[in-house]
């Protein structure tokens, strides 16, 4: 069994570049099994053009240059275009099985680009042989819109890193920051949890978001600490060994959160927006709480019940880690793998 696997690398600054590392990493490294094909900035067996209409062909020229047997796509829309993906959607036409990783699922059509790209979710699923989500919820969701009988969940993976003792009421929010993740919601909150102390990093999606955020910081009274830009391996673990809670206050999140994720890896309790799918293994391992999206008294609410409640998160927290660690997810990636080459 080859595999050729079409997302990102690294050194790419993009989550799912982290992700598809992780794979590799959980399967033992670099293997000659997989084939990585990336983009520029990647660090790959193969760079092409994601977002060129010859997408197909590069592809069929690597499947057969190195007799691969299936190749795995890592989809978020804006890879292959800004908005239609043409090029991808003729791309799952190839003489060898196509799986894809759908990293996003839109269960909320609110405007013309979501019903774009929930076309898109559409085709893909149609056309794939074998599609790759992130919870039971998402499984079912999409089996009963679509009918589809090709959906296969496999856990966001998590790094297990050593967990440390509470060092008080130490919050944080970490991440790409745009007009969807809600950190004007958590700011607000602030001003009912005098007694924590609030660090907010990451890099801004626009300008117009960095002017609003910085302004409304200037006008805080709380204790809010920030950090501005990329964040490198090395220093998030240091900002998430310094957290005792991690803070989601999204208001749209049609996918399944790294950060979330990366709390879990260091043993810390969220606290999430019940918005799109970011909440759903909260929910299910009982690892935080789940609160009303923009809503900042309900933030405050949720992140006072998980301080004040902070060993019953635990259990949730070590089942989650015991299912979810990347070793394992790649070994359920290659259970994928044998079945959608059958």
């Amino acid at each position: 069994m080859k595999i050729g696997l079409l997302s990102p690398f690294l050194p790419e600054k993009d989550g799912i570049a982290i992700y598809s590392n992780n794979i590799l990493i959980g399967l033992g490294g670099k293997r000659k099994d997989i084939v990585t094909i990336g983009r520029k900035g990647s660090k790959a067996d193969y760079i092409i053009d994601f977002r060129s209409f010859s997408l197909k062909k590069d592809l069929e020229n690597i499947i057969k240059k190195e007799n691969l047997d299936a190749i795995h796509i890592q989809y978020v829309a804006p890879f292959f275009s800004k908005i239609l993906n043409l090029n991808l959607l003729s791309a799952l036409s190839l003489p060898i099985p196509v799986i894809v990783t759908l990293h996003e699922v839109h269960y909320l059509i609110r405007n013309l680009k979501d019903s774009i790209l929930e076309s898109i979710e559409r085709q893909i699923i149609k056309k794939s042989n074998l599609v790759i989500i992130h919870t039971p919820k998402q499984k079912e969701f999409l089996e009963k819109k679509y009918k589809a009988h090709n959906i296969r969940y496999i856990y966001h993976g998590l790094n297990l890193f050593k967990t440390h003792k509470r060092k008080g009421n130490n919050l944080l929010c970490f991440g790409m920051i745009s007009k969807n993740k809600g950190v004007e919601y958590l700011i607000k909150a602030m001003d009912y949890l005098p007694d924590c102390k609030l660090t907010i990093t990451g890099n801004f999606v626009d300008k117009k978001i960095e002017k609003e955020i910085k302004s409304q910081l200037k006008f805080s009274k709380a204790e809010i600490k920030t950090e501005f830009g990329w964040i490198d391996e090395h220093k998030k673990s240091q900002y998430y060994n310094n957290a005792d809670l991690v803070v989601l206050p999204h208001v749209w999140a049609p996918y399944q959160s790294g950060i979330l994720h990366n709390a879990v890896a260091f043993g810390l309790p969220v606290v999430a927006a019940k918005t799109g799918a970011l909440w759903e293994m909260v929910d299910l391992f009982r690892f935080g709480e789940v609160v009303k999206p923009k809503s900042p008294k309900a933030l405050a609410e949720g992140i006072k019940e998980v301080l004040n409640n902070y060993s019953r998160y635990k259990k949730g927290i070590e089942e989650y880690r015991k299912v979810a660690n990347w070793e394992k997810i790649a070994k359920d990636h290659l259970k994928v793998y044998r079945e959608g080459i059958k």
